[in-house]
């Protein structure tokens, strides 16, 4: 088997399509099905199958699917191991997060840390929570800033810090000088949902229902930006960040309002696979990271973790 062959497989597991996986690989759709129909010669099974107008792995696809992803790792992990010691590269890194981390967290982070390795070749992926796995899982991330826990056990969840997330509404409401209010009063307003992640989306639906809010959402928006926009407006609230709306908070063009009983609350970390080989540029981003206090401009608005903290996503009292 092929590296190639693996490669192809796993474009065809992840993106269902001889033409797409053609184009993530750069080769010809007939070349990705010659070494799809090669491998399944060499196995002696059927790797995929049809659904419509797209490619599914049967059982036998989905079982190699997860050796060629091994085997394209250990591959990787040993030529970055050699071209380390051999001086062949100074190193490379290649970090994905979302968009909205991407402005406000990514850049500030990325600083810090080429202050202290300059010659590291930097790429930054952006994208959304899936885009950003396949490419995690494919080798063309190495790491992930996103919100924290995560399913995958191949992966390893590093927290940073945890931070609050608050209830906004535009400066003129009604409530804005309240600072506390209750469910009760929230629940007949506009809701704008924040949808950006998985993660964040479920803890606010699981804290909505532990607290007894229940959200008119009108709206539902992926980007914080955006968001804090709408709100500033009158077109409705939201629970965003603390750290996303503090500088708003600050300017007066946002008011920040808590619930009386609970908050919930958030962790922000970072994501890469488990690997017995940690190239020295990944060690070093995840040194220069846990230093965040010292880069992060909003870092009065978030939480260290300790030690023996777990990860935690969800409702908490402070």
């Amino acid at each position: 088997m092929e590296l190639a062959h693996s490669r192809s497989l796993i474009a065809i597991g992840e993106l269902g399509s001889f033409s797409r996986a053609a184009e993530r690989l750069h080769l010809s759709p007939p070349a990705v099905f010659a070494q799809i129909h090669q491998l399944e010669t060499e196995v002696g099974e059927k790797l995929y199958e049809r659904a419509g107008r797209k490619l599914v792995l049967t059982p036998a696809g989905r079982l190699m699917i997860d050796y060629c992803r091994r085997l394209i790792l250990v591959h990787d992990e040993a030529m970055g191991a050699v071209r380390e010691l051999s001086g062949v590269q100074r190193g490379s890194l290649y970090l994905g997060c979302g968009p909205h981390i991407s402005v406000s967290i990514v850049p500030h982070l990325l600083r810090a840390y080429l202050a202290q390795h300059p010659n590291v070749e930097l790429r930054l992926i952006t994208g959304n929570d899936q885009s950003l796995f396949e490419d995690l899982y494919g080798g063309k991330v190495d790491l992930i800033v996103m919100n924290l826990p995560v399913d995958g056990p191949e992966l390893v969840q590093d927290p940073l810090w945890r931070y609050e997330m608050v209830f906004v509404v535009p400066p003129g409401d009604p409530a804005a000088d309240l600072g506390t209010v209750s469910a009760a009063e929230l629940s007949q307003r506009p809701f704008i949902l924040y949808q950006r992640s998985v993660v964040i989306e479920a803890a606010i639906r699981t804290f909505c229902v532990d607290v007894g809010f229940e959200p008119q959402v009108v709206m539902q928006n992926d980007q914080a930006d955006s968001i804090k926009e709408l709100v500033k407006l009158g077109l409705g609230i939201s629970l965003l960040p603390l750290w996303s709306v503090s500088n708003d908070a600050k300017r007066g063009t946002l008011k920040i309002l808590r619930l009386s009983s609970r908050q919930l609350y958030s962790v922000t970390g970072l994501i890469y696979r488990k690997t017995a080989h940690l190239p020295n540029a990944v060690r070093a981003l995840l040194d220069v990271a846990h230093k965040w206090p010292s880069w992060l401009p909003m870092a009065e608005a978030v939480q260290a973790i300790g030690n023996s903290a777990s990860i935690h996503s969800g409702p908490l009292t402070p």
